[in-house]
């Protein structure tokens, strides 16, 4: 009885992990965007099996928000992101953020990578109001990777290298991003808009369907697609 407990007691004990390990590969792979602390967005989706090349577009940088802190450091970017049928999601995205540590503009270029939970960001730099940001990405297939570059013409840049992980990146976002502990808290002027937006599929150009979808909003925030160049958020501060 012994030897037979404890042999019924060790196979219980492996179902048991066996369980634990599948419910962790489970949640590996369900955990993908749309985030809930995505407030509105657009989305363009390229057909299954084909692979966004190229993005670009430009916006300006909004006012200063009224209230300094208390806004879990919005973020307004592009991206783009591999296909849900290949597994944990990978994210590509330059960024604009406010307040992301100090109560000032920042842009820089960043990666999420779901199946490690891991976020990459590059060097960043101050940006100010009423500045025009320049944005691309660019998929080069000799390395499997995207080159990212985000700048101020004439000012500050950032160009990074990231792997593709041999993935099909077929999902493009446009995004407003992290709820605010105060709708003062966001810009006052209440938009940003991306404009001429560009995109190539496969190395073709495209003219990309965005689809304008919610989140969690907040703010009464919202993206319009006004045209496939132009995509406007919106909220009230």
């Amino acid at each position: 009885r012994v030897h037979g407990g404890l042999s019924t007691l060790t196979t219980m004990r492996s179902i048991c992990v066996a369980f634990a390990v599948a419910l962790a590969l489970a949640a590996s792979v369900v955990a993908n965007d749309p985030a809930s602390s995505w407030l509105s967005y657009a989305v363009y989706e390229a057909p299954a099996g084909s692979m966004i090349t190229f993005v670009n577009t430009s916006f300006v940088v909004p006012e200063t928000p009224s209230v300094k802190f208390g806004s879990n450091a919005p973020g307004w970017w592009f991206s783009v992101e591999s296909d849900p049928s290949d597994g944990p999601q990978n994210l590509i995205q330059p960024i604009l953020a406010w307040a992301n540590g100090a109560p000032e503009f920042t842009i820089f270029n960043g990666v999420f990578n779901w199946q490690t939970g891991q976020m990459w960001e590059s060097n960043s730099g101050v940006v100010h109001p009423g500045q025009t940001i320049v944005s691309s990405l660019k998929y080069v297939e000799s390395s499997d990777s995207y080159v990212m570059t985000i700048g101020v013409p004439g000012g500050f840049s950032v160009t990074s290298t990231r792997p593709a992980l041999g993935k099909k990146y077929t999902l493009s976002y446009f995004v407003v991003e992290h709820q605010p502990d105060s709708c003062k808290a966001y810009p006052p002027n209440g938009s940003l808009t991306f404009d001429g937006i560009y995109m190539e599929v496969d190395g073709a150009p495209v003219v990309p369907s965005f689809a304008a979808k919610q989140e969690q909003p907040a703010c009464n925030s919202e993206c319009t697609v006004e045209s496939p160049s132009t995509i406007t958020c919106t909220w009230s501060a």
